[in-house]
């Protein structure tokens, strides 16, 4: 069954280097505004930032949704 809301985040990916690995990395932020309020969670790849925004602002992972195409910084 689908979720019957749906939450809608903007995704920014911002170019990193892997220091280990020597390597050129993209990270990813998501966020959302609600009112005044910025929702933001940010993490190496994109399920870690949509898991970590689920787990911070206490909503269920399946209800997020993301934006395209990507806002590059």
């Amino acid at each position: 069954m689908a979720p019957s809301n749906k939450i809608i985040l903007n995704v920014k990916t911002v170019p990193a280097f892997d220091t280990e690995k020597m390597c050129q990395h993209t990270a990813y932020t998501v966020y959302q505004t609600f009112g005044n309020k910025l929702q933001i969670a940010s993490g190496w790849t994109l399920k870690d930032a949509l898991d970590l925004y689920a787990h911070l602002y206490n909503c269920d992972r399946a209800t997020l949704k993301v934006k395209r195409p990507f806002v590059q910084q």
